[in-house]
């Protein structure tokens, strides 16, 4: 018997694409809505393990600045939002968005973030051990990152073989759309719109936004 594996593994498998061109359009979405839920959990990981690393660039240069502020009391600003500028609303991808307290989170290496007692103990921590800490973290993002991009190049593929049927009439709109709200109810019908939506002109590439 075969043993069934994860589905990071299996959107992350250099065959999840093969034959792309004769699956059916349900099992198209499927993968793809796979993809969307790693990429969701993947990013989610980024973004902790990234927040991690400002805190700790934050002490490092605190020590070089002799300052003599208290990291904690630092930390809002360290961890402050991205100011509008940095962000292209046009961009913005259509992801579930990711609660890691109604999922499954952390136990997985690809999607759980640094651990490390180092962590809570950063301004106790001498300069190796903070430089040491700031590698370790570094690396997870690599990681994570590289995991991601390999995620959202699996979805790109899968999306833009979707979009080539709505324009070639494989796939007919309305029943996509009535499909949709039968299998997650009536308030999933426009996100069945938007899909086949993008069907008239594809937007920037997952890869892009």
């Amino acid at each position: 018997m075969e043993q069934r594996r994860r589905r990071i593994d299996r959107v992350t498998a250099t065959d999840f694409l093969d034959g792309l061109n004769d699956r059916p359009a349900d099992e198209l979405r499927a993968m793809r809505d796979d993809c969307r839920d790693e990429e969701a959990t993947l990013s989610f990981t980024r973004r902790v393990v990234q927040g991690q690393i400002d805190i700790t660039r934050a002490e490092q240069h605190r020590r070089s600045a002799g300052s003599d502020a208290h990291l904690v009391d630092e930390l809002s600003d360290i961890l402050a939002e991205k100011t509008e500028g940095e962000r292209d609303p046009l961009k913005a991808r259509i992801s579930p968005m990711f609660d890691p307290d109604d999922q499954p989170y952390g136990h997985r290496a690809q999607d759980s973030p640094v651990d490390d007692a180092s962590l809570s103990r950063i301004p106790d921590l001498d300069d190796a051990e903070l430089r040491a800490l700031l590698e370790r973290l570094q690396a997870k993002e690599a990681s994570v990152s590289e995991l991601r991009r390999s995620v959202l190049h699996a979805l790109d593929a899968l999306q833009a073989e979707l979009v080539h049927r709505y324009r070639d009439g494989a796939l007919d709109v309305d029943a996509v759309v009535a499909s949709t709200v039968r299998e997650r109810g009536g308030s999933a019908a426009a996100g069945g719109a938007a899909e086949a939506g993008r069907a008239a002109g594809a937007g920037p590439s997952a890869e892009d936004r």
